[in-house]
C-alpha cells in the first residue's frame, strides 16, 4: 500500500509541474483566466503531493 501511495504522490508531482508549465505558457499568450486556473491546480497538486510524501510520526 505504501508503494501505491508513493507512486500516486510522484504522479501528482508531475501533474503539478505540468500544470505550472501550461500556466506559464498561458500567461505568455495573455490568457489570464486559464493561466490562473492552471497555476492554482498546480499549487494544489504540489501541496497534495508533499502531504503524501511527508514522513509520518510514529506516535
Amino acid at each position: 500500500m505504501s508503494r501505491a501511495i508513493d507512486a500516486f504522490a510522484v504522479l501528482l508531482l508531475f501533474a503539478a509541474a505540468s500544470a505550472f508549465g501550461f500556466g506559464v505558457h498561458a500567461l505568455g499568450q495573455r490568457d489570464d483566466f486559464k493561466a490562473v486556473y492552471l497555476l492554482v491546480i498546480g499549487g494544489l497538486s504540489l501541496r497534495a503531493s508533499t502531504e503524501l510524501l511527508r514522513p509520518r510520526g510514529g506516535g
